[in-house]
């Protein structure tokens, strides 16, 4: 099996950045990690590329090579600091030089060279094409508009399409370049939906180079952003053929045309990366007459990445030499992030006796980061938070054009500058990113998952730290419900690993999070239940396990090679 997957972010490996570190340095690493990272599915990606190869696939990745990416930073008097700096000539002197140009023809005629370069994912190999100036930053917006351009949101949208188009029609030129036929092209999101050879009005629409292609939608986010609504002048502007397109019954059909529902018409398989994401998808507005097309394969991580070594047998140790162990993993992380982060000298010391808990997601609305200034703002919940003996290390990337998101942050920042307690208890990793995150995971006694109902489509942060005997705090969201056992809905023969933070007419409360912490506060009292919690944990391993995920893709890959390819239809 031949397999081509196709996404606008995949992270780096783990070789690959510590090659960076030895020759650049701590900043430049974090940097290239940034780029290549930005949301959830560039590690996601990575890690599922590894997988497969493993599983014996033969697997190509194609994304692309950022000569910019942005980061932030957090400064003691309570400010946020956005900046965007340079990735990617560090990363050409590290990556592969192929050999390989190619010229590529945009949707306006326009013709750009792209240059290829390599990296080895384990037995896999992924391919960054490299085209400035449509590679210049990752995930455009008017912020990254020339300096006084005359309309900068239409510079960015034709930018983010110009860069669609690269990675798609780009995959199908490198593949025929490097004679890879795939048998099936993967394509995360809707972004990448210029890599179907059948949608595009090009040379590559009827090439029989791949007419045994089969096509698989994988998409990773219900939030609207991620299922975007284009009118049919934009559509033919980016000759993209919707002359089959036909709008959800009983919708006022306008002329538009929603990406999703096209990709999921079109491709041969289409799953959601949870059981609740699959549900969420089959009961959208736009995609209710498809739902018996649409699976769902949940995401898994890496323990070869992401699994402190001595996790491997860890489930052997008695209850006092596991927490001895969770204790000794824990202190390398607090001296870690005293010397990464610039901290008081004393801190580490402070701090010792404490739990550990990671708030480490991508910074956005529906992720609720706005809870913690909420309890930060109150002087009784603050107490309260105090009094549960736990340290916050928060974390997260921010989009330059999220405004809310800046916002959420500027109010947290201003009151843990102005009170020293909070400065002790919470602390803000500025540029988190994939290099260091297996630090944090390894090392912490809980993560907390939030998300407002339905709006989560896996998450992988807490099975990172699942595969560290750490404890979940979280809603009952994305693919939570599959290895999170909350304390208290216990079933017959199961062990908690988690606490719940439950739902009020759909949104996570301060209340309920503080709950959280002091259930969590007691259970770290208690070397007994700490240890039963923290084994109930370890034990979702292949629950959360890439390469349970793979194997599910396979059987669900045969079953679509096993039927004709579909031709462009509406149904």
């Amino acid at each position: 099996m031949r397999i081509l997957e196709v996404a606008m972010e995949i992270a780096l490996p783990p070789e690959l950045l510590e090659a960076v570190f030895n020759r650049y340095g701590v900043r430049p690493t974090r940097d290239v990690a940034m780029s290549t990272s930005v949301g959830g599915i560039g590690p996601l990606l990575r890690e599922r590329l590894i997988a497969q190869a493993e599983e014996g696939i033969e697997v190509v990745g194609v994304t692309l090579l950022y000569q910019t990416t942005w980061i932030q930073s957090w400064f003691e008097w309570g400010q946020l600091h956005l900046e965007k700096r340079d990735a990617a000539p560090y990363l050409r002197e590290m990556l592969k030089d192929t050999g390989i140009d190619f010229t590529l023809t945009l949707y306006d005629g326009a013709v750009v060279t792209v240059h290829v370069w390599q990296a080895d994912y384990g037995k896999a190999r992924v391919y960054f094409l490299d085209a400035l100036p449509i590679t210049q930053v990752v995930y455009p917006s008017e912020e990254d508009a020339p300096h006084k351009h005359p309309h900068p949101n239409t510079w960015a949208d034709d930018i983010r399409h110009r860069q669609s188009w690269l990675i798609g029609r780009g995959s199908l030129a490198l593949a025929k370049t490097l004679g890879f036929a795939p048998d099936l092209i993967v394509q995360s999101e809707t972004p990448t939906l210029f890599a179907h050879h059948r949608l595009i009005q090009d040379e590559f629409q009827h090439d029989p180079f791949f007419d045994k292609v089969r096509y698989v939608f994988n998409d990773h986010t219900p939030m609207e952003y991620a299922h975007p609504i284009w009118s049919r002048k934009t559509l033919s502007a980016l000759k993209i053929d919707a002359s089959t397109y036909v709008a959800p019954a009983g919708t006022n059909d306008h002329g538009d045309v929603d990406l999703t529902r096209l990709l999921v018409a079109t491709c041969e398989g289409v799953f959601g990366v949870s059981k609740k994401h699959g549900q969420v998808m089959r009961a959208m507005p736009s995609l209710k007459d498809y739902a018996g097309k649409i699976e769902s394969i949940t995401n898994g991580v890496h323990a070869g990445i992401w699994q402190a070594p001595e996790y491997k047998n860890a489930l052997t140790l008695s209850d006092a030499d596991l927490l001895k162990l969770k204790k000794s993993k824990k202190d390398e992380l607090l001296d870690w992030v005293w010397r990464h982060y610039g901290l008081w000298h004393t801190w580490k010391e402070q701090v010792a006796d404490k739990g550990v808990v990671l708030w480490t997601r991508r910074i956005t609305g529906y992720k609720r980061i706005d809870l913690l200034g909420q309890l930060c703002k109150d002087p009784s919940l603050k107490r309260q938070f105090l009094d549960t003996n736990l340290v916050l290390l928060v974390g997260g990337r921010i989009h330059q054009h999220d405004d809310q998101a800046q916002t959420m942050v500027y109010n947290l920042l201003d009151l843990i500058s102005l009170d020293p307690m909070l400065q002790e208890r919470i602390v803000l990793l500025d540029n988190f990113n994939v290099w260091m995150a297996p630090h944090l995971f390894q090392g912490a006694d809980a993560a907390i998952m939030l998300a407002d109902d339905g709006r989560e489509a896996s998450a992988t942060g807490f099975m990172k730290a699942q595969v560290n005997g750490g404890l979940i705090l979280a809603t009952d969201d994305g693919a939570i419900l599959e290895s999170v056992v909350f304390q208290g809905r216990e079933q017959v023969g199961q062990s908690a690993n988690g606490f719940e933070v439950s739902y009020f007419h759909g949104h996570p409360r301060v209340d309920g999070l503080l709950k959280t912490f002091k259930q969590l506060h007691q259970v770290l009292l208690d070397p007994a239940q700490h240890a039963a919690m923290v084994r109930s944990a370890l034990a979702q391993e292949s629950q959360v396990s890439v390469h349970r995920t793979v194997k599910e893709m396979l059987v669900f890959y045969n079953q679509i090679l096993s039927t004709p390819s579909l031709q462009i239809s509406s149904k």
